[in-house]
């Protein structure tokens, strides 16, 4: 009985731990960037290290200058003050729990997943989400693991 009950604890507790990682409710992003105008550009050329290192990053003024040397259409406002600043505040919403060990090399460069099959379909987004589009839970990835073939021992992404 006591086993029982001590896992059910545990599974409380990580569970309370998952929702509080998530954000609760939409957020509002400082710019309204199209993903849908910049489909020729790939996801790794704005979120660097999204193919080859564990973190993706979130772009910051200076990728967005490499190509726009005034502020796109509608943004200009939000455009001035980040220049000034030198980074864009965007809201990440995509999180996973601290205990999970995830790589974006590892799932887009030797798994050859598109960035889709985690962050939804952005191609077509005319702005960045308030929310994550897919909501990144333990089934959810379980799913896919088996679905790729992928390992499916706790040690390989749990700490």
């Amino acid at each position: 009985m006591k086993r029982y009950l001590g896992a059910a604890i545990v599974a409380s507790v990580v569970a309370v731990a998952w929702v509080t990682v998530l954000p609760t409710a939409s957020v509002h992003q400082p710019i309204g960037f199209p993903h849908a105008k910049h489909q020729a550009v790939g996801c790794a050329v704005c979120h660097r290290g999204a193919a080859n290192e564990t973190h993706a990053g979130i772009p910051d003024v200076a990728v967005c200058t490499k190509c726009h040397a005034t502020a796109p259409a509608g943004t200009a406002s939000t455009w001035d003050a980040a220049v000034t600043r030198k980074s864009i505040a965007w809201v990440q919403v995509t999180h996973v729990p601290q205990h999970v060990l995830f790589s974006h090399r590892r799932h887009t460069t030797l798994g050859r997943l598109d960035c889709a099959s985690c962050h939804g379909d952005m191609r077509d987004r005319a702005l960045p989400p308030g929310i994550a589009p897919v909501r990144l839970t333990m089934t959810t990835c379980l799913s896919c693991h088996r679905h790729e073939g992928a390992a499916e021992d706790c040690a390989t992404c749990h700490r």
